[in-house]
């Protein structure tokens, strides 16, 4: 099997020399970075979030197109709706809802939670917390929602959208108290109070 890999005192995909690691990342198989990695999996995402939220790129979660397509569920339309079909894109983007929730995070915000939206990290401090907050509230709309389909299935009970974006925003400001500490410079001053984040030590 190594024969295929490693010939000529080099790797058949490059021509770096043998070595422990390069065996390992040639019999694993590995696989190219998604886009979508630091999205997900940074440090500023809560865990549970970010699991939901991995789960949800991947396709893995049990929606009930999926269920409904494997014969496990008699129907297949939206635990919450009710109208159309669960598949990923309705759940999260589509349903009413959805975008009820999506659409007054976004008022708060002041930018638009979607994979692509804010991509640019920037120079400055003030661009690079916009970043982390976005990573933030996009993996927290997940989780939030998610959470919600499950519960409307399982207890038949749902939140008002108006309650889940109080749950999200304080979600994501103890996750910001949590990560700039009590030092934050003049921009990112100026932004948090616009957003309504504001502590004692901030004048």
């Amino acid at each position: 099997m190594m024969k295929t890999g490693y010939q000529n005192g080099h790797w058949a995909a490059t021509l770096k020399g043998y070595s422990i690691r390069e065996g390992y990342e040639w019999l694993r198989n590995k696989q190219p970075k998604k886009d979508w990695v630091q999205l997900v999996w940074n440090d500023w995402n809560l865990p549970k979030h970010a699991l939901i939220s991995w789960l949800v790129m991947n396709y893995g979660l049990n929606i009930k197109a999926k269920l409904f397509q494997f014969g496990c569920c008699p129907d297949n339309r939206c635990c919450i709706c009710d109208q159309e079909p669960e598949t990923l894109e309705h759940l999260f983007f589509y349903c009413l809802y959805s975008r009820q929730v999506l659409s007054l995070i976004e008022q708060w915000c002041g930018f638009k939670i979607a994979v692509n939206a804010y991509t640019s990290s920037g120079r400055s401090a003030g661009a690079r917390l916009k970043l982390h907050t976005h990573y933030l509230l996009w993996s927290a709309c997940f989780y939030h929602i998610w959470n919600q389909r499950n519960n409307s299935r399982v207890n038949m009970i749902l939140t008002r959208p108006e309650i889940l974006v109080m749950q999200i925003r304080e979600d994501a400001m103890r996750r910001i108290r949590s990560k700039i500490g009590r030092t934050v410079v003049n921009d990112e001053r100026t932004w948090l109070q616009k957003w309504g984040i504001c502590w004692g030590w901030c004048p």
